[in-house]
């Protein structure tokens, strides 16, 4: 009897909360309705560009590929128009090594505005990281360091003396300064450099080099 009492009050109780799941379908239903709709739609769409970067991607590598071999084959027009259409519209990085590219080939080429141009929009690009920004700067002073305006060149290479190419940064400096006769100036730059432990061993090898044209050598 009591087996059978407490059936009969599971039944009661599970009428009830089927009851009670039922007021709530009616009350709230639509929107959960809605709610499993949104989701659907939001990872149809998250699946749906993802397919498309990948797609972009794809597309971007193959034309950075015909671009490469546009240089080989000494069609640098053809290379660079697809490197700039790149750098205009390519995704993730292919914006940024395009535009390297590019600059490089106009470089090769004699157009030194060009490539200049270039390197500047490239070290101004503030999606990119800080790193990479500088270093089209540091390239931007390799283009200039032997004939641009000594006063533009030293600017651009005080931008670079603090950070992550500071090295490379430094031995422009001190190649300008041989280029405008301060040979003083340029003697404790490349020895600053050689005593520098974290300068890399080629660069090192290049400052004493340097240094020995400066006049600061033993």
């Amino acid at each position: 009897m009591a087996d059978t009492g407490d059936q009969l009050l599971r039944e009661v109780e599970e009428d009830l909360q089927r009851e009670q799941w039922l007021r709530l379908w009616k009350t709230y239903g639509r929107y959960a309705v809605t709610a499993v709709v949104l989701v659907i739609v939001i990872v149809a769409g998250y699946m749906g560009y993802k397919e498309y970067r990948q797609s972009q991607l794809a597309a971007d590598g193959h034309s950075f590929w015909v671009a490469e071999r546009n240089m080989t084959l000494g069609e640098t027009d053809q290379a660079v128009a697809i490197f700039r259409s790149l750098v205009e519209d390519g995704a993730e990085g292919y914006p940024y090594l395009a535009g390297l590219r590019a600059a490089e080939a106009l470089a090769s080429s004699g157009d030194r505005d060009g490539a200049l141009a270039l390197y500047d929009q490239l070290s101004n690009e503030q999606s990119v990281d800080q790193r990479y920004r500088q270093l089209a700067g540091l390239y931007g002073v390799m283009l200039l360091v032997d004939e641009g305006d000594p006063a533009d060149v030293e600017r651009r290479i005080e931008l670079l003396l603090n950070g992550d190419w500071r090295h490379s940064a430094m031995e422009m400096q001190g190649l300008l300064q041989l280029r405008t006769g301060d040979r003083a100036a340029a003697a404790e730059t490349f020895t600053a450099l050689m005593a520098d432990p974290n300068t890399p061993t080629t660069l090192r090898n290049r400052a004493a080099e340097l240094l020995a044209i400066a006049g600061g050598g033993s």
